[in-house]
C-alpha cells in the first residue's frame, strides 16, 4: 500500500448525526472518509449516541482539518 493511502484519525464526532455531516461535507470535497464507531454503542445499544471516529488519507489530512475548522466558523 501507498503511504499516501494509509488512513489517519482527523476528528472525533461526539454522535453519529455529527459524523454523517462531517462525513458529508468532506465527500462533497472530494475526500473520501472511514467512519468508526468508538465504545460499546455497537454492540450493546444504539450508536446514535456513541462518538464516531473520522478518519481519511494522509495525503487529504490536512485539507479535510480545514474544511472541518470552517463548519465551526459560523456566526453566532
Amino acid at each position: 500500500m501507498d503511504e499516501r493511502d494509509e488512513l489517519v484519525a482527523i476528528a472525533v464526532a461526539p454522535n453519529e448525526l455529527v459524523a454523517a455531516l462531517w462525513k458529508g461535507a468532506l465527500e462533497a470535497e472530494g475526500i473520501p472518509v472511514l467512519v468508526k464507531i468508538l465504545g460499546l454503542g455497537a454492540a450493546y445499544w444504539s450508536t446514535l449516541a456513541a462518538e464516531h471516529a473520522l478518519y481519511v488519507r494522509v495525503q487529504d489530512a490536512e485539507r479535510a482539518r480545514v474544511i472541518l475548522e470552517t463548519l465551526d466558523d459560523h456566526p453566532d
